[in-house]
C-alpha cells in the first residue's frame, strides 16, 4: 500500500468448524505501530456476505487494523497489520 491510497480491508468471520458467522456490533479499530488506538469506526462497515466483512480505509503510516464483533455472547476477533510504503 502507497501512503495516501486507499485500501479496502477485509475479514472473514468463522466459527470453529470453519462456518461463515455473521457477528452483532461488528466495528473497526485502527491501531498505530505501537498499538495505541488511532480510530474506531463502528458505521460505515459493509456486510458483503455471510461472515464477509469490509471497510475502505486511507492511511498516510503503517497501522494495524481489528475487525470485532460478538457471536453468541463472546466476543470474536481479527487482526492485521498494514505496511505503508512512500511512493
Amino acid at each position: 500500500m502507497l501512503r495516501n491510497d486507499t485500501v479496502r480491508l477485509n475479514v472473514q468471520f468463522r466459527d470453529f468448524n470453519g462456518n461463515a458467522i455473521n457477528p452483532e456490533s461488528v466495528k473497526l479499530v485502527i491501531y498505530d505501530k505501537q498499538e495505541l488506538v488511532v480510530e474506531t469506526i463502528t458505521e460505515g462497515v459493509i456486510d458483503l456476505s455471510q461472515g464477509n466483512y469490509f471497510y475502505d480505509y486511507t492511511a498516510d503510516s503503517d497501522f494495524i487494523y481489528e475487525f470485532s464483533g460478538i457471536y453468541f455472547g463472546k466476543p470474536v476477533v481479527a487482526r492485521e497489520a498494514v505496511q505503508v510504503k512512500f511512493n
